[in-house]
């Protein structure tokens, strides 16, 4: 697949190194995301989960990064940035952009066998937008749009049923009941789970940073087939339930959720940091 499917819809300054923020300034930077972006945007990690990764990688971020993040999101945040690709993806011009958010692969298919299909896919789009936005040779509009891709995508490819079976379209045809409403296994991995942990915010910020911190460095050394091979490594887990999932099973999934999002926050500012400081530290 080349970069003729993409379609549009409308020198980076100097300097270096990482700047690290306080938990207290992530969390104030996650709830201006949450004020901005809308309750019924949520489709890939939901609403919370991107700006919480987002706001993870902005505490990583190297100067360069930060400078090409303002310049191209026109002053926004990543968190502000990072549902705009569910937001479009039913919109005319962009609904060839839906297969880009997952990817199908079987129980037994390696990952080294995989192959993308002819309509892309999220590690096809990670690519092609890391690439796009680093090449400085595009108009600002086209790498204004592979941020915003971007953001997303690297924080999609974390969530287990983004890595999915085609059988079950993700988990999407696989529903059941908790505490009365009905759902399916797919809409809980994307945004349910995280809300029934966000009971208290500074406490989940606290653990998702924690995480980040702790394992930043092999965190950040991993290529995104490592991403989908993790997330796919975790399908044993995410169909381990009867009927339905019981509160055993939301637990460890919260805590698996932590240290995805944790993860994509780390790898989604590695990528930045690699594109415009040349290094993924």
């Amino acid at each position: 697949m080349t970069s003729e499917r993409i379609r549009r819809t409308d020198g980076i300054l100097a300097g270096s190194g990482v700047a690290l923020v306080s938990a207290r300034s992530l969390q104030a930077v996650v709830l201006a995301s949450l004020v901005i972006l809308s309750p019924g945007s949520a489709h890939g990690f939901g609403v919370v989960g991107h700006a919480v990764a987002s706001a993870v990688a902005e505490t990583r971020l190297c100067v360069r990064a930060q400078e090409a993040v303002a310049h191209f999101g026109r002053g926004r945040s990543l968190g502000q940035l990072s549902s705009w690709a569910d937001e479009i993806r039913y919109v005319p011009a962009w609904e060839h952009s839906a297969p880009w958010h997952y990817m199908n692969i079987s129980d037994d298919e390696p990952l080294e066998r995989y192959r993308t299909p002819a309509e892309g896919d999220v590690l096809w789009a990670i690519d092609e937008f890391e690439q796009r936005l680093g090449n400085e040779a595009l108009a600002f509009e086209d790498r204004a749009d592979a941020l915003r891709f971007l953001v997303h995508f690297v924080v999609d490819i974390h969530q287990p049923l983004h890595v999915g079976r085609q059988a079950d379209r993700g988990g999407n045809a696989i529903g059941f009941r908790i505490d009365g409403e009905r759902t399916n296994l797919h809409r809980l991995w994307d945004s349910g789970i995280i809300a029934r942990n966000t009971g208290s915010r500074d406490r989940y910020i606290a653990a998702v940073m924690a995480l980040a911190e702790a394992n930043a460095v092999d965190w950040a050394a991993a290529a995104p087939r490592e991403w989908a091979a993790e997330s796919k490594g975790l399908r044993t887990f995410v169909y381990d339930f009867d009927r339905a999932p019981g509160p055993g099973y939301l637990d460890e999934a919260g805590r698996l959720l932590h240290q995805q999002l944790a993860r994509a926050g780390v790898r989604l500012a590695a990528t930045l940091n690699g594109i415009f400081c040349g290094s993924r530290e």
